[in-house]
């Protein structure tokens, strides 16, 4: 079965209101009477590209258009769609994230409000099993509240008391429009019970390199006990797919979110490097959790047949699965050559090898940075890697992309 529904893409629409004059048109829930004034939308995405798109505001890129278009972020907007979800999700736990929310909201699904989020940078997960209406058309509502007051270029960061890019707020190399949308991700995922929330790859490389350790962090939340087995495979990202290490944890679950700590290791492994120093050689790691069903039919009764709880101890079901993506390396810093004592260390050694950095300082591709623009980012990291830059420095100012 198909455990993620993605509802990103140009299905949505999206209006703009006043106050709260969109709770009095009902227009986040599934009937609805206000049917004027609605644009097309697009998610991943930004107010101010859809309302161009529209017709509503100029070409925001040409001249001193941005400061035709300011009024958007004073207002509040209401992103909404529908979709359909399959009847075999009926009985699942069925989680929905946002990834990228840009600024404050609160999400309504088929009417029902089910939370709250302020912060671009994280992202807003809710269960939702409960309300859904499988096989059948769901309505999806969120209010985006108006844009905070912020602190611009010439302003004081003491100030500063929102998680939110702060160059749309005007900077020297971007006009003011200060930025709102769905600028990330938007899916639904169903699992069992137990969930993997995170994984977490911290390899350790001997100083002979022989040898890594993979120390790795599952984060899971379950919904009651349960006994599960997390599998553990690790396979070169890059090449057939082949099996390099392996390793399982066998734990009691309580109720809620717990961190359980597996440790792998892998022999020879192939080293990630810098450009222009080796190869970039990547791993998958992937995670299963396994519910074991025997034990949950001890613990649920001690009257069955001796017959089923033999063929019970030999069936387990994989509640969730996820994968990350990561490499092996080895970075620290050290004192520069000739460095009196107690100076701060700057010299890169990077899997045992002193290697002089040279590179450049990264902003935001797009003022409008909700909306996807893969061609100019592979083009600029391209001109990156043929410059021979082996680090970029993130602003600290705006989104990375």
């Amino acid at each position: 079965m198909q455990n993620r529904l993605n509802l990103n893409g140009n299905g949505w629409q999206l209006k703009s209101y006043l106050g709260e004059d969109w709770r009095w048109r009902d227009a986040h829930k599934p009937e609805l009477r206000d049917t004027e004034g609605w644009i097309p939308a697009t998610v991943p995405g930004s107010v101010h590209h859809d309302l161009w798109q529209a017709g509503r505001i100029p070409d925001p890129y040409r001249g001193q258009n941005t400061l035709l278009a300011e009024w958007a972020s004073s207002r509040t907007w209401l992103y909404r769609r529908q979709f359909t979800v399959a009847p075999e999700w009926q009985g699942k736990r069925v989680c929905l994230t946002f990834e990228g929310v840009d600024y404050e909201a609160t999400f309504y699904l088929n009417g029902q409000a089910i939370g709250h989020h302020r912060s671009m940078f994280t992202p807003a997960t809710f269960e939702v099993g409960h309300l859904l209406q499988y096989g059948e058309s769901n309505t999806l509502a969120v209010v985006l509240e108006p844009a905070p007051h912020e602190q611009p270029q010439v302003g004081r960061s003491s100030l500063v008391r929102t998680h939110k890019t702060r160059m749309n707020y005007w900077w020297d190399f971007c006009p003011r429009l200060v930025h709102l949308g769905l600028w990330d991700n938007v899916y639904l995922e169903a699992s069992g019970p137990v969930r993997i929330e995170d994984v977490f790859v911290r390899p350790h490389l001997d100083e002979d390199h022989s040898h890594a350790r993979l120390e790795t962090t599952i984060t899971a939340s379950s919904v009651g006990e349960q006994m599960v087995t997390f599998q553990v495979a690790v396979r070169e990202a890059d090449g057939a797919g082949e099996v390099v290490a392996t390793d399982e944890l066998r734990r009691r679950l309580p109720p809620g979110e717990t961190s359980h700590v597996v440790q792998i290791a892998l022999q020879n492994p192939s080293l990630w490097w810098l450009n222009g120093f080796g190869p970039q050689s990547l791993y998958e790691l992937s995670v299963s959790v396994l519910l074991d069903e025997a034990a949950q039919l001890r613990a649920s009764t001690e009257h069955i047949a001796v017959s089923q709880r033999a063929e019970a101890a030999t069936h387990t079901t994989i509640s969730d699965a996820r994968q990350v993506t990561f490499g092996v390396r080895e970075i620290h810093f050290e004192q520069n050559k000739g460095a009196p004592d107690g100076a701060r260390p700057y010299t890169l050694r990077i899997n045992g090898r002193r290697i002089y950095i040279k590179g450049w300082n990264w902003v935001p591709i797009d003022l409008l940075y909700g909306v996807e623009r893969p061609a100019k980012l592979e083009r600029l990291l391209r001109l990156a890697q043929r410059a021979d830059v082996n680090m970029l420095r993130i602003w600290g100012g705006g989104w990375i992309e």
